[in-house]
């Protein structure tokens, strides 16, 4: 038996191999493109807009289905297949895909794909995810979601506050819609508030509780309920009661269940906030404008519980001022000086007896030193204020530079005694003699190193019918 071979085998062989990379470089040059009123849509994208038609909006009850068209591109010269089309997601059924077009697009072509969205026999949003197979080389497998919402005739429940919306879920009390009550003392009188509910919708809201939780529920309490129907574009209102018995901030938060079909809105919830504390006094000092903390042992220039350094016997004098920043009057019962120098220091005016809330007065105290050196006493306030009954805080002043301790006459002189300042340091005084307290001559000078007592013979002046004498000092 003859068989025969063809001669060259080896180019049958090659044809196939040709086809499949004939095949193989033309699937490899397809492109695809989807767009939706014109704007391009990414593949699995899964936010839809009404900007590129992948939101059909709300459609009420009554409407029709709604259909929109989207533009298949094939952005390559080699044809493009479609392998088919399928619909997934959560409500596929609710989308359908009509008008398909053909399974080939040429090169550089493009067709009209048209999706139609169904109304539910229920209300509410509905969304799907298109799939689109091809042979494109990239993105062969897009998908993009789709969304629609069935608006059927239902109440639409809005709560305001002082003519304020109250969001639903809004966490953050406000004192512009009711929600925060503000602060109040235990013993005040409760603090009512008043809440509307209004129906927006096109059926009759219904009511099915109003209640209040948290750990500080029993400081609220609904005072007045809200009515159970309330009929389209028509309002009902309700009252919260504020009374506290304990001191500090209270949160809670106000349920109210109603027919509103909104999966939010079907149980509408806000917060409310007020804050309680004791009625009482409060004592409070300041000085140059500075809180002066009670038991203050640190004496300040800043504060002006320190004196600036004054000659002696010259008075100098700080301004405090007492505050009753309390919510209830303030008592004060005495004003004293203490301390080891408590003579030296005086307060020239005395308060009133008592003192409304935010009430001030101005503290004047007086410095008047009588030796040199550093003087220590404590100013004592004591009031009503149940914190701080006595308010203590200590006070320092400088006792001066020098003293004219005497003037005396000796036969026919004069002989003056004064004390020099008390730091160490070099310094001359120079005496001043006048007849008639207008003009002043230098009688003489005399040069200390400070801390010590001086005395100046002023010769043949003590026949004098009148004479008047002042020392001064300058530092070297």
């Amino acid at each position: 038996m003859l068989i025969l071979q063809p001669l060259f085998p080896l180019q049958r062989s090659l044809v196939p191999v040709a086809l499949a990379l004939l095949m193989i470089t033309s699937a490899v040059g397809q492109l695809i493109q989807v767009s939706g009123n014109g704007r391009p849509i990414s593949n699995g994208d899964t936010t839809p807009s009404s900007r590129d038609h992948t939101d059909f909006g709300q459609i009420g009850a009554g409407s029709g289905p709604v259909d929109r068209d989207f533009l298949i591109r094939n952005l390559s010269q080699v044809p493009l297949q479609i392998l088919f089309f399928q619909r997934i997601g959560t409500h596929p059924g609710n989308f359908t895909i009509i008008d398909p077009p053909e399974p080939t697009i040429p090169g550089n072509g493009e067709a009209s794909l048209t999706v139609r969205f169904l109304p539910p026999a229920t209300g509410g949003l509905r969304n799907a995810t298109i799939r689109l197979v091809t042979t494109s080389s990239i993105d062969s497998d897009f998908q993009f979601d789709v969304a629609g919402e069935f608006i059927l005739p239902a109440p639409d429940i809005i709560i305001s506050g002082n003519n304020v919306v109250i969001p639903d879920g809004a966490s953050s009390p406000l004192l512009t819609n009711n929600t925060d009550f503000g602060t109040i003392t235990l013993e005040d009188p409760p603090r009512t508030r008043t809440f509307s509910v209004r129906n927006d919708g096109e059926q009759t809201l219904r009511i099915g509780g109003l209640s209040i939780t948290g750990i500080n529920s029993d400081q609220f309490a609904i005072s007045r309920p809200p009515a159970t129907f309330v009929p389209p574009g028509d309002e009902t209102s309700f009252e919260i009661r504020f009374n506290p018995n304990r001191e500090g901030a209270h949160r809670v938060t106000v349920f109210i269940n109603s027919n509103d079909p909104s999966p939010t809105k079907r149980t509408y919830s806000f917060n409310l906030r007020g804050t309680g504390v004791l009625q009482q006094p409060e004592i409070t000092l300041t000085g140059n404008g500075l809180e002066i903390s009670p038991g203050d042992d640190s004496p300040r220039l800043e504060d002006h519980t320190q004196f600036p350094e004054a000659d002696l016997q010259t008075i100098s004098t700080r301004i405090f001022m007492i505050e009753n920043t309390g919510n209830t009057t303030l008592t004060i019962s005495d004003i004293e000086i203490l301390g080891p120098h408590s003579t030296e220091f005086s307060i020239s005016s005395a308060p009133p007896i008592q003192l409304n809330p935010a009430q001030t007065f101005p503290l004047r105290v007086n410095f008047r030193p009588t030796e040199q050196g550093v003087r220590i006493a404590a100013l004592k306030i004591t009031s009503s204020d149940p914190f701080v009954p006595i308010f203590e805080v200590a006070l320092k002043g400088i006792g001066g530079r020098f003293k004219l301790l005497r003037v005396e006459e000796t036969a026919e002189d004069i002989v003056i005694t004064f004390s020099t300042r008390s730091a160490p340091g070099s310094y001359i005084y120079r005496i001043l003699y006048s007849s008639d307290l207008e003009t002043w001559n230098t009688v003489g000078s005399v040069f200390s190193a400070g801390g010590e007592t001086l005395r100046f013979r002023h010769r043949d002046s003590g026949s004098s019918p009148r004479g008047f004498w002042r020392v001064e000092e300058d530092i070297l």
